[in-house]
Formats: C-alpha cells, sequence, structure tokens
C-alpha cells in the first residue's frame, strides 16, 4: 500500500473561505494513482481541514497535486 501527499496546485476560494496553495493531506491506496479513490481524498480534506471540495469541483488534478512518501 503507498502513500501519497496530495497538494493544493494553486490558491483557490471554497465555499468563501480562502485556501492558499500548498494545503496538503496524507492518504495511502492500493493504487499508483490516488485520484482512482478521489473519495478518499475528499474525505481526507473534510477530516483534516473542514474544507468540501467536491461540489466546487476542485477534486481533479486540475486543482490538486500528488507525490508519493
Amino acid at each position: 500500500m503507498a502513500t501519497f501527499e496530495i497538494k493544493t496546485k494553486e490558491k483557490m476560494n471554497v465555499n468563501g473561505e480562502f485556501v492558499d496553495k500548498g494545503l496538503s493531506v496524507q492518504m495511502s491506496s492500493m493504487f499508483s494513482n490516488p485520484f482512482d479513490e478521489a473519495d478518499k481524498i475528499h474525505k481526507a480534506f473534510l477530516r483534516v481541514h473542514g474544507i468540501d471540495l467536491k461540489p466546487e469541483g476542485y477534486l481533479s488534478l486540475g486543482y490538486l497535486e500528488f507525490k508519493l512518501i
């Protein structure tokens, strides 16, 4: 199982809350691309930072980047 760090690529406004570039969470996945389990990324940002990226459409590689740690 691989552990990934998922970070925001740019500054964004999520539901009226400012999110700076580089805000990150960690998650583990059985896949080589963690976006195959996008729901886990969504839940991690909610749990750690209280930010819901899904309704705003920010839960994609256009706004987030990942690296294996």
